[in-house]
């Protein structure tokens, strides 16, 4: 049965240059009970960093804040776990992939700005297989280049173009439990997905008579469904394992904790809001980005209201 929205659970987030909260949150990530959450900011603010966060809203520790040092970053794009628990954190404007462990700490990086095999040109999704090996969309190369975890050049397939297998501002990157990889390919208003060997598979492109309009990011789950962020129509669409369409998301979020608590301490902003009045406006998406699942619940960000919209499966 196909359905509008699923039942929702709960929010977690609140504007923040740093500490408790998130700025522009673009990807996200579910690990040992956390939700490790990555914030883009922008390079006037400087306030990009992954914060690690409870399901129940409890700020644990933040990593990958402002600058160029080992560690750092500058407009971090997307997050991954490797099959050893180690976190990677690519950077499009650093043009490098940093390492980290699960409590932050820097391990080490790779990567350098170029157009040849194994040169990144912008990295943006990122993903890891079922081999170890990490897949990179090096987006504005138009291809999809695979390394060793070391940073070891494996691979690649992908040029720039419209057809089957080509590319126009590629951005997210999911695989799949057979190692099919998905791309949202954003220009192009599609998903691509070829299998492990980059051959060509198959193409989503719309969904109940609409078509999508830059979708940013894709996510499957353990049953295989797929998830993807339509960030141009401020949506979430949510497909079968066999690809057939079942729900659309627009957005349905209440009040955070942390919003409460600021609200409760600041009257004057409560007042604010309350004479605005744009309380089904609020609920909405505005341009959600990066998906993550566990067994009972679905995380997206919804970047331009900095924070996460968190349902029931």
């Amino acid at each position: 049965m196909v359905t509008s929205s699923l039942e929702y659970s709960h929010t977690i987030g609140i504007a923040s240059f740093e500490g408790r909260g998130f700025m522009n949150p673009i990807d996200i990530k579910f690990k040992n009970d956390l939700l490790f959450i990555l914030s883009r900011s922008n390079a006037s603010n400087k306030n990009n960093r992954v914060s690690a966060v409870s399901v129940q809203s409890e700020h644990k520790f933040e990593f990958a804040n402002w600058g160029e040092e080992d560690g750092q970053s500058i407009l971090p794009t997307s997050i991954a776990f490797d099959l050893d628990n180690n976190y990677y954190l690519s950077d499009e404007h650093l043009n490098r992939i940093s390492i980290f462990d699960l409590e932050g700490n820097f391990i080490e990086k790779w990567g350098k700005y170029g157009h040849g095999k194994g040169d990144l040109n912008r990295p943006s999704g990122i993903a890891i297989n079922s081999d170890n090996e990490l897949l990179v969309v090096d987006h504005l190369n138009s291809r999809i280049q695979k390394f060793d975890t070391k940073g070891n050049y494996i691979s690649s397939f992908g040029e720039f173009g419209d057809l089957e297998g080509q590319f126009n501002y590629p951005w997210g990157l999911a695989i799949d439990s057979q190692d099919n990889i998905f791309v949202a390919d954003w220009r192009n208003n599609r998903i691509q997905i070829f299998n492990k060997k980059g051959e060509f598979i198959k193409i989503i492109q719309n969904f109940n008579n609409e078509n999508f309009n830059k979708p940013s990011s894709v996510h499957i789950d353990e049953k295989g469904d797929i998830y993807i962020t339509n960030w141009g129509d401020d949506n979430v669409v949510i497909y079968d394992k066999n690809y057939n369409f079942s729900h659309k998301l627009i957005g349905d979020a209440t009040l955070s904790k942390w919003c409460k608590e600021f609200l409760d301490v600041n009257p004057e902003q409560s007042s604010w809001r309350e004479s605005a009045g744009s309380f089904e406006e609020e609920k909405r998406f505005w341009r959600p980005a990066g998906i993550e699942t566990n067994d009972e619940l679905i995380f997206i960000t919804d970047s331009c209201r900095h924070r996460v919209q968190i349902y029931k499966k």
